[in-house]
């Protein structure tokens, strides 16, 4: 399953906060929604800058990747937040600074002019969408706190000197679901 999980407005503490796995899977899944995205919006699959690699297309009717795809701000937070989680990778597993996930480096070889030209259906940002199944909340950061301290903690696991959310303990609910104070359904 495609997703970005929008821990924090910060998008450098976002990707701190991302258990192991979802550090890697970021990196991987965004950049797919992104070169996905800017396909959907005219951009050529087998770019002049990409050296005979065809991007990766996947997901186009995601609400992640139509999102995305809505309007360029959109597109370049989804962007920040996968080089932020790009920067995570290398930090985690001790990658060079010069080090580039295959994924990532697909998205860096985008031409930044003809992305930014493209004929974005909207002018306007939006929040990003809510992947969260039940875990819903009036702001996107809530909703996706509760859905990880609850539907991701068979995934908690932080590398080097990460550790777990110090939010984890007050989006964690009973296991009856019981929610009342969080404003969401």
């Amino acid at each position: 399953m495609v997703n970005a999980f929008w821990l924090d407005r910060d998008l450098e503490r976002t990707a701190r906060w991302l258990v192991d796995r979802h550090v890697t899977s970021s990196v991987f899944e965004c950049s797919m929604v992104l070169t996905t995205a800017i396909q959907l919006n005219g951009y050529p699959e087998s770019p002049p800058e990409a050296e005979g690699r065809d991007l990766y297309f996947t997901h186009p009717d995601h609400p992640l990747t139509r999102w995305a795809a809505r309007s360029y701000d959109n597109w370049r937070l989804l962007e920040a937040y996968t080089r932020a989680a790009h920067e995570e990778w290398r930090y985690r597993w001790d990658h060079e600074s010069d080090d580039r996930h295959g994924c990532w480096a697909t998205v860096r070889s985008l031409d930044a002019d003809a992305v930014r030209d493209l004929e974005w259906p909207t002018d306007r940002s939006e929040d990003p969408p809510q992947v969260t199944g039940r875990w819903t909340a009036d702001d996107v950061v809530d909703a996706y706190r509760y859905y990880y301290a609850n539907e991701k903690r068979h995934l908690f696991q932080w590398s080097k000197d990460r550790s777990m959310p110090p939010w984890i303990p007050d989006y964690t609910v009973p296991e009856d679901g019981d929610r009342s104070d969080d404003g969401g359904e």
